[in-house]
């Protein structure tokens, strides 16, 4: 199995730090530019919801010192690519939020929702668990 990991702090410009992160993983593994792509969107979703609904809901001083673990794995037994992250904000299970109807037109369906939705949808398996005042989330895609 092979892995990439990177701890980043909770700062929205160290997006591309773990895009590239991505990017260099899927290259070493021969993965195609579709499914990189689909990668990194699906992790840039989830990164600025961590930053922008987690960790922005704690005070100054503990923004400025929390961190995003970011590890990707490849098992080619399985064939199937882990994107594991974890970060101290407040317990959030995006599992267990309501999916949004995406048949409205953008006028008419409430604001929120798709991210986690476009995640549930590009990724063929998803999981939360809440471990030691952490949010564990883990994005399986199969080959």
């Amino acid at each position: 199995m092979r892995r990439h990991f990177v701890t980043v702090s909770s700062d929205l410009l160290h997006w591309n730090q773990l895009r590239q992160h991505i990017a260099l993983f899927c290259d070493e593994q021969q993965i195609s530019q579709e499914v990189m792509l689909q990668l990194q969107l699906v992790c840039e979703e989830w990164f600025i919801n961590i930053i922008t609904h987690g960790y922005q809901k704690l005070s100054k001083e503990k923004q400025s010192s929390s961190e995003i673990h970011f590890q990707i794995s490849y098992n080619s037994d399985d064939d199937e690519i882990l994107i594991y992250f974890i970060d101290y904000a407040p317990a959030f299970d995006p599992l267990r939020q309501e999916t949004p109807n995406v048949a409205l037109s953008a006028e008419e369906r409430e604001i929120g929702g798709l991210g986690i939705y476009l995640m549930k949808e590009l990724m063929d398996c998803c999981t939360y668990q809440r471990i030691d005042e952490c949010n564990h989330l883990k994005l399986y895609k199969r080959m």
